[in-house]
């Protein structure tokens, strides 16, 4: 990692790959649109997984949901790509706000385990809260919907301990055993099933994803040569790993995509978002031969490797989210207005429904089995968790709002003393379950 520049000494026009940017413009907020976008389908696939398990089935008991679920319907639902989506996204947006305070490195990463650490712990203790309420309802529910992976979901220990280390140590540092991640670490690593909540697998890729593209802008800022090297070995060691949507976010930054005018030849990326979409769909019934022998290769030269079903579904989320930043039709409604308020919920709602669904939802659906019978105990449960979660989501904001705020004041210090200050107080590109907003954001707020 390159020493400190001091800002008297470093002219943004300098930087080789990343000039500064000075002004966001407004018109990259679309990419907030299809982050809460993406959290709707991880909120879907959750509780479509517990209460009508036959709609993400690889062999689907009936004809419908088997018509539903190898068709372009299944990505309405399908959480698994939105999580890759969510790093695509994070890769882009970090790239943006790190290359405008790269000065004191440490201040990054301490804002950003401020930003994710503190609404994971949050959640953590409100799921620990409802689970002392509810008790493991889903375990129950599980039983009687013979859906026995949801039986299995929701095993923390009710301790003050294990909610110390799961909405701390586990969720941003360790990462959850069998889940992607840092392999090295699975000796201390507790399955998900044992978490609070299980959606915090992601938090601790994001994390490391956050510090490796914090690297790659150092490195972009001290040699264009240096970057492209480090970018061409990252590629390949992240090959067949969750951390290459990082990297790809990065590239699309690097070449201000989301920013530039889209181009007028709408053929190419319509086909990307078509092969995305396609990807991400099919990974149930088929991947490429190239790619199963990619991931379950034992070499120690490349990043141990997902399935070869979730990598497909990394490569679908660059394809898709490279297609759908060139379209016009796509931006166009992704930048309306409620969209992009609505997008401020999606942290919130990722991280509090998985314990309304265990909890609240599973409850509902074991009283409710009594007294109307199975099926329409299903709806009734899927439809109040669902509206549930998103009015949880509502009071939970507060939480999200006041770890921007305490990240950013952490930034603010580096910003406003080494940059002029209509770039100390430009707004950064805003996220709701990352924190590139600075200190002007904030107080605009």
């Amino acid at each position: 990692m390159p020493p400190p520049v001091q800002a008297a000494d470093f002219s943004p026009s300098q930087s080789p790959v990343l000039p500064l940017l000075a002004t966001a413009p407004a018109r990259i907020a679309f990419l907030e649109s299809i982050r809460g976008l993406a959290a709707i389908q991880v909120l879907m696939l959750h509780f479509f997984a517990a209460f009508l398990p036959d709609l993400l089935s690889s062999a689907p008991s009936s004809t419908l949901a088997a018509a539903i679920h190898l068709s372009p319907l299944y990505f309405l639902y399908d959480g698994y790509s939105a999580v890759y989506i969510f790093f695509c996204l994070s890769g882009y947006v970090l790239t943006r706000s790190f290359e405008r305070q790269l000065d004191q490195p440490m201040v990054q990463i301490l804002a950003r385990v401020v930003r994710l650490g503190l609404p994971a712990f949050a959640a953590t203790v409100a799921a620990a809260c409802l689970m002392l309420i509810t008790g493991q309802a889903n375990i129950e529910a599980g039983k009687l919907l013979h859906n026995a992976s949801f039986s299995q979901q929701w095993q923390a220990d009710l301790s003050i301990l294990s909610v110390l280390r799961d909405g701390t140590i586990n969720a941003l540092l360790l990462g959850y055993r069998d889940m992607p991640g840092v392999a090295f670490l699975a000796p201390w690593q507790q399955t998900v099933k044992q978490s609070f909540s299980s959606p915090l697998w992601t938090l601790s890729i994001e994390f490391y994803g956050s510090v490796a593209i914090l690297f790659l802008c150092l490195c972009a800022r001290r040699s264009q040569r240096l970057w492209w090297i480090v970018v061409a070995l990252g590629m390949l060691f992240t090959i067949r790993s969750a951390y290459i949507c990082f990297l790809a976010g990065h590239l699309l930054a690097v070449v201000r995509r989301a920013e530039r005018p889209v181009s007028t030849r709408e053929l190419l990326p319509m086909a990307l978002v078509i092969a995305g979409v396609a990807c991400c769909v099919v990974t149930d019934v088929w991947q490429p031969e190239w790619l199963i022998a990619l991931c379950s290769d034992k070499t120690y030269w490349l990043f141990p490797g997902q399935s070869p079903a979730m990598q497909q579904k990394a490569f679908g989320a660059i394809l898709l989210l490279t297609g759908i930043i060139d379209l016009q039709l796509c931006r166009n409604f992704l930048s309306k207005p409620w969209l992009v308020a609505g997008s401020r919920l999606s942290f919130p709602i990722y991280l509090i429904h998985w314990p309304i669904l265990c909890g609240l939802a599973a409850t509902v659906f074991v009283y409710l089995d009594k007294i109307v019978g199975t099926h329409l105990a299903q709806m009734c449960a899927l439809a109040l968790g669902i509206a549930a979660s998103v009015i949880a989501s509502v009071a939970f904001a507060a939480v999200d709002r006041y770890a921007i705020g305490l990240s950013s004041r952490l930034r603010r210090r580096t910003v406003g003393r080494n940059y002029p200050a209509h770039i100390a107080t430009a707004p950064a590109v805003s996220s709701n379950s990352l924190d590139v907003a600075d200190a002007a954001q904030q107080a605009a707020r």
